[in-house]
């Protein structure tokens, strides 16, 4: 048995890391970026970084882009972020908001799922269409599980007996389905992961030309 998986880097559990930070909050910037840009003819001379950078106007501007590039790629940067944070809130697995991880998601299943959830849950990772993901759960002493439902039958007043009868099979059934869980929507992954990468490179750019611009005015005066 081989597992079916993605690369980290391309699962929901990155793709969070990338599209839902603490710099998603500031998107609110974007329309007043782009009413900067719609306005360039009368922004172009405010927006100029020559005096930041301590140049005077008879002198070269040490900047390599412009200060309207640097506006535009202000605004498509922000507005790649945004389109980033906004594919992961659709489509994003909910259960990633109450859990970094698989090990935070048992602990989560073990306090507060009902066992008619772990039943559903069960279910659905023994399903024709479900992809197996770790062999943890999938071989057993190295033979391969059978797919005989153990949750089902259990009533919800002897849920502690089922922990504690089976919590080893449970722990390995809800890591499993965390697994299956940072796998779902590819398509939506990789263009959540895709804008936010592009709109991080768009928003860097006038950052590091201001950055040099700077640090060679301060080691070259």
């Amino acid at each position: 048995m081989k597992p079916s998986t993605d690369w980290k880097c391309v699962r929901w559990e990155t793709v969070k890391v990338v599209a839902n930070n603490d710099f998603t909050r500031i998107v609110a910037l974007i329309p007043i970026a782009g009413y900067l840009i719609l306005f360039n003819d009368e922004i172009a001379g405010m927006a100029s970084f020559d005096a930041l950078a301590g140049v005077g106007e008879a002198e070269r501007s040490p900047f390599v882009l412009d200060s309207l590039t640097k506006l535009r790629l202000v605004f498509f940067g922000s507005l790649f972020v945004l389109c980033s944070f906004l594919t992961y809130r659709l489509f994003r697995p909910e259960v990633l908001e109450a859990s970094k991880n698989d090990l935070e998601f048992s602990e989560l299943v073990r306090q507060r799922y009902s066992v008619y959830e772990l039943a559903q849950m069960e279910e659905r990772v023994y399903s024709e269409t479900w992809a197996e993901r770790t062999e943890a759960f999938w071989l057993v002493l190295g033979e391969r599980r059978s797919k005989k439902p153990v949750v089902s039958g259990y009533r919800p007043d002897v849920r502690a007996q089922m922990f504690s009868k089976h919590g080893d099979y449970i722990g390995f059934l809800v890591r499993e389905m965390w697994e299956g869980m940072m796998h779902t929507y590819r398509p939506a992954r990789i263009c959540s992961l895709a804008f936010g990468i592009a709109g991080y490179g768009m928003l860097a750019i006038p950052t590091l030309d201001v950055a040099q611009a700077v640090l060679r005015h301060l080691f070259t005066s």
